[in-house]
């Protein structure tokens, strides 16, 4: 009886044995199977193209390989085993089924439905290929009546379609979009159906990105370098490279060039008294003049030192300029940052949550914008500038948003007095410049939209905490390395108070430069009755920097009364002002709880 019921052991892992040296695979192509049925199709595709090493003649490798080449988006790679298992074995269905599907993921549609059909003769009964060529011809006729209901929106059509032949030509896609026009000055790149996520909307291969390296690399670039004129900007070798084959009507970017802007009157650098009016008392007109005097000592650099520039005038400087800084994108191609223009992708606006993401793809070299959520037929595409002042997207891209509060700012410029009793140590310690200019959004909190050190909220209280510290409070801000300006925290319910009554009466001072009062700006935008687009912005403009003014003179409204509280009173109000964070808020949180509980 023992040894009966020992056989059957025996035996049933004799029987186990053999089931998993079945399920174990044992050659190439079924590893490579085993890896794609596992999701793991890098592996896949190294055993695909182990197998076809020694079996070169086996269109079921290449059909798999395409397959897995597909999951990785190598679809280029895909479409190749495609085209090389239909040479193999024409009959058999799978390879135009497989060509289909990665002609479609190339927008090639209608490519795609050519494969998707041959597939059908074949092989009529196979439902995956019924319904990709289904679906691919709905996409088609919907894309045919989209194009035909959007043909006579395009004031520009003769010059847009000769720069969509162009990139098309050149192996550019973007199949499912379309430009459509608000206005003379004002486009935008809509869909022309819906779209899911996670698909290329735009693919411009490397030949059609304009880049920095081939603007150096250009005939007008390879002067100014043997010059030895050094760029104070990057962006001023696409500037002149821009000029260069604006002036060639040979030019293999012609196409692209002539879409371009003429002018740019959207841009306050170039306005006039008109619009100027309008900004009395902005910083933004400075700020537009400082970048004009920079343009202008940069042309004047290139044309001191290089023969081969003098032919160029400064307006046309200024207008490769603006077309740089209006549509550059930042690249990182093959492991190296670079800055380009890239045809197409350079006509979408801004919007703070865009549905698209972009980069240079290193294995379909080239540039590629993928769609992030659903995007409706007829919806705008959208690019995000980054989160900005209006200062800066006015400025720099000559435009304005709406609901741009948290990050608008205003400029705030104090003196270290010559009364103050510790002047002579303090202007030391400010490296013999009394003054300093900040410009700010209207919150404490870091989590703001800037880099430079003058336009963090922190850094500005930081200052002012220092132009009022008295005898002991400048004793406990000292160290080994004399005083850190930026880094000075609330030092005492004294020196916190004049340094908020301080900010207040800058506020209120630079509000007195603007001709018109902030409710005159709300009035104006709720009513929505501006000449043109230019004089809103100019409205939008100052509106954001009022708005900012006025936040600080409120927070010294409401914060200076809470520093004379005694702790037992503010504490309430305290642990109102943690469990619901606001600006004003964390401010009392942040500097006003720490300076009146420790309080002697």
């Amino acid at each position: 009886m023992p040894k009966k019921r020992g056989d059957r052991r025996r035996r049933k892992k004799e029987a186990q044995k053999a089931d998993q040296a079945k399920a174990t695979p044992d050659t190439l192509a079924d590893k490579g199977r085993a890896a794609f049925l596992r999701k793991d199709y890098d592996t896949a595709v190294k055993m695909f193209t182990q197998a076809i090493a020694d079996d070169t003649k086996n269109e079921k490798l290449y059909s798999n390989r395409s397959a897995s080449h597909i999951f990785l988006s190598n679809f280029d790679e895909a479409l190749e085993d495609a085209k090389s298992c239909i040479k193999l074995k024409p009959e058999w269905h799978k390879g135009h089924y497989r060509k289909g599907v990665a002609l479609e993921k190339l927008l090639r549609y209608q490519e795609a439905r050519a494969a998707f059909k041959e597939g059908e003769k074949i092989a009529p009964e196979d439902g995956s290929i019924k319904k990709c060529l289904e679906d691919v011809e709905a996409l088609l006729k919907e894309l045919a009546i989209s194009l035909e209901e959007t043909a006579a929106d395009n004031p520009d059509n003769d010059r847009f379609t000769a720069m969509v032949k162009w990139m098309k030509d050149g192996g550019c896609k973007f199949p499912k979009l379309y430009l459509k026009y608000y206005s003379q000055d004002y486009r935008g790149v809509h869909t022309l159906c819906k779209i899911p996520p996670n698909e290329c909307v735009l693919y411009v291969p490397l030949k059609y990105l304009m880049t920095n390296e081939v603007a150096m690399e250009s005939d007008i670039g390879r002067a100014i370098q043997k010059s030895g004129y050094e760029m104070r900007s990057e962006h001023s070798w696409l500037a002149v490279y821009l000029i260069q084959e604006k002036h060639n009507p040979n030019s293999f970017w012609k196409p692209y060039i002539d879409i371009l802007p003429d002018k740019y009157g959207n841009m306050p650098m170039l306005f006039g008294d008109l619009y100027k009016k309008f900004l009395e008392g902005s910083y933004s007109l400075t700020m537009a003049d400082n970048r004009m005097k920079s343009l202008r000592a940069e042309y004047d650099g290139i044309f001191q030192s290089c023969r081969a520039f003098q032919k160029y005038k400064f307006m046309e400087f200024v207008w490769g300029r603006l077309a740089v800084i209006t549509r550059i994108f930042g690249l990182n191609i093959h492991g190296k940052k670079t800055s380009a223009l890239v045809p197409y992708a350079d006509m979408l606006n801004h919007i703070t949550e865009k549905q698209t993401d972009w980069q240079y793809d290193d294995k379909r070299k080239g540039y590629t914008m993928i769609t992030n959520r659903h995007v409706a037929r007829g919806e705008q595409i959208f690019d995000s500038y980054g989160r900005k002042c209006n200062g800066r997207y006015f400025v720099n891209y000559g435009f304005t948003i709406d609901n741009n509060f948290i990050d608008n700012d205003a400029v705030f410029r104090a003196t270290l007095p010559r009364d103050d009793p510790h002047f002579m140590m303090k202007f030391k310690y400010l490296h013999s410049s009394a003054t300093r200019e900040f410009q700010v959004p209207p919150t404490y909190s870091e989590d703001v939209s800037v880099l430079s050190e003058n336009m963090k909220p922190r850094n500005m209280f930081s200052f002012f905490r220092f132009l009022h510290a008295r005898d002991k409070e400048l004793m406990l801000l000292s160290s080994a390395d004399g005083y850190q300006i930026k880094d000075i925290g609330p030092i005492s319910i004294r020196n916190e108070t004049a340094v908020l009554k301080h900010i207040q009466e800058v506020a209120r001072q630079t509000l007195k430069k603007f001709p018109q009062d902030l409710k005159t700006d709300h009035k104006m935008l709720k009513v929505n009755k501006f000449m043109d687009m230019n004089h809103r912005n100019c409205i939008m403009m100052r509106c954001g920097e009022k708005e900012t003014l006025h936040w600080y003179i409120d927070l010294a409204d409401k914060a200076i009364p809470l520093l004379k509280m005694a702790w037992k009173d503010l504490k309430r109000i305290a642990a109102k002002c943690h469990q619901q964070q606001t600006r004003f808020n964390y401010y009392v949180t942040e500097v006003v709880v720490p300076l009146v509980k420790n309080q002697k």
